[in-house]
Parts: structure tokens; C-alpha cells; sequence
């Protein structure tokens, strides 16, 4: 009785921080995707990516918490309407993908922005290899103290949740992938 009172507690929690975000970041980035260049396709993409705030280490760690002690249901629902912006693909599709997580790492030059989604098609012309292994799209920008720099996509990522009980913050984290990741070129802040 008392794990189904947590298990709700936890997600009210969890969405309540998605909803007004505690680390407010308001970020927007361009970039270029080069494409196999088909007949009917373009041969570069571009993508928008927005990013209105960051995950903090608290919502990360009662992600881990609902995954811990709810399992995987409860878990998958909290990330499902966490909404810390999107990746937008320009262009004759105008595809927008929400990020669901969103963690940056400082780096000595800059940082590693970390932006993770579930698994989803976006490229309509090419036929995307599918395994429930790798539930997860994972973008990863490194940019440096100007927010100039390069980044990945990573299509089939299987992510995973750190937490520190006593400090009560978290990370999460992308553990592997099975397909070789695209590479964003060009990537520029532009607020």
C-alpha cells in the first residue's frame, strides 16, 4: 500500500519540475545533417534544436527513483511528459522531435550538451533497422565557450540512470548504441 502512495508521489514530483524546470536555459542551436542524398531527397538537413531547460540533478535522481521503485511503467511515463524542448528537422518534412532530457556537461572549452528522446523515425527515406534493446535517440552536442562546434545523433541508445542517495541528484546517461551515430555539422548557438 504504502509503494502505490510513493510511486504517484514520485511522478507528481518528477512533473512538477518538468513543467517549470528549476535550471531554465532557453538555448537554441543550428546545425547540418548530411544525408545519403538520394534522388528524392535533400543532400544536408537542417536542425533546430531548442532547448528551454536543463534536467536538474534532483529530476534526474527521482527518475532513477521511479525506475528503482516503481519500475519501468511509472519511469517511462514521467520521461514521456518531462518536456525540456525539441529538435526540430527543417525542411520538406518539418519533423519535431521532443526532448524529453536534457543534461550539459562542462568541458575545459566549452561543454557537451546531452539530449535524450525515445527512439523515433525521422529520416522517411531510409529504412531504419528497429531493435528493443536500444529504445532510445540520443543527440550529443560539443560545442565550445561560444557554442561552436560539432554533434552526433545516435539513433539505438540504451540509457542509463546514476544516482547519489545522499546528495538526492542523478545523472542519466547513454550506456551503448548498435548503430554508427550521424554527425551534426556546423553547429552554432544563435540565442
Amino acid at each position: 500500500m504504502r509503494k502505490q502512495f510513493a510511486v504517484p508521489a514520485l511522478v507528481g514530483l518528477v512533473l512538477g519540475f518538468g513543467m517549470g524546470g528549476f535550471a531554465s536555459a532557453q538555448e537554441k542551436y543550428n546545425a547540418r545533417l548530411l544525408t545519403r542524398g538520394g534522388p528524392n531527397s535533400e543532400p544536408a538537413i537542417k536542425i533546430q534544436i531548442s532547448i528551454d531547460s536543463y534536467t536538474t540533478g534532483e529530476e534526474a535522481f527521482q527518475l532513477q527513483q521511479l525506475l528503482e521503485q516503481g519500475g519501468y511503467d511509472p519511469f517511462i511515463t514521467a520521461f514521456r511528459e518531462s518536456n525540456k524542448g525539441s529538435v526540430m528537422f527543417t525542411g520538406s518534412r518539418g519533423l519535431k522531435i521532443v526532448i524529453h532530457v536534457a543534461q550539459v556537461i562542462p568541458k575545459e572549452n566549452g561543454r557537451k550538451i546531452m539530449l535524450f528522446t525515445e527512439r523515433q523515425a525521422w529520416d522517411v527515406d531510409v529504412l531504419q533497422r528497429m531493435d528493443g534493446r536500444y529504445p532510445y535517440l540520443v543527440f550529443e552536442l560539443d560545442v565550445d565557450n561560444k557554442g561552436r562546434g560539432e554533434g552526433k545523433i545516435y539513433e539505438n541508445a540504451q540509457i542509463g540512470l546514476t544516482a547519489d542517495r545522499e546528495t538526492r541528484t542523478g545523472t542519466m546517461e547513454m550506456e551503448s548504441y548498435n548503430s554508427a551515430p550521424k554527425t551534426l555539422f556546423g553547429v552554432q548557438l544563435i540565442k
